[in-house]
């Protein structure tokens, strides 16, 4: 069956009732409707998968931003552990 003859511009070589204005309005309109059904699931998979992304980036953003402040907490940990051992070395002396 081709297309032509699926829409009713075209009648195959039967003897067949024409297509009428009611058929025509019914096919375009379930027609219609499984299009729109397609293109709704491939915009629900679209936005999904926009939002998983973005929320992958997020994700590797606070990761470095993690890693940074447990850099910095390193570095200032040896400072005040050195700061104290200086403290105490000083104490050690006067004594």
């Amino acid at each position: 069956m081709s297309l032509l003859t699926f829409l009713g511009l075209r009648q195959p070589r039967s003897n067949r009732v024409q297509l009428t204005l009611v058929d025509v309005l019914h096919r375009t309109l379930v027609s219609g409707l499984a299009g729109l059904t397609v293109y709704g699931v491939y915009l629900g998979y679209s936005v999904h998968q926009h939002t998983m992304q973005k929320g992958r980036e997020f994700m590797a953003l606070r990761e470095t931003e993690a890693k940074a402040r447990d850099e910095a907490q390193a570095v200032e940990e040896a400072r005040e552990q050195s700061l104290a051992a200086a403290a105490q070395g000083a104490l050690h002396k006067r004594s």
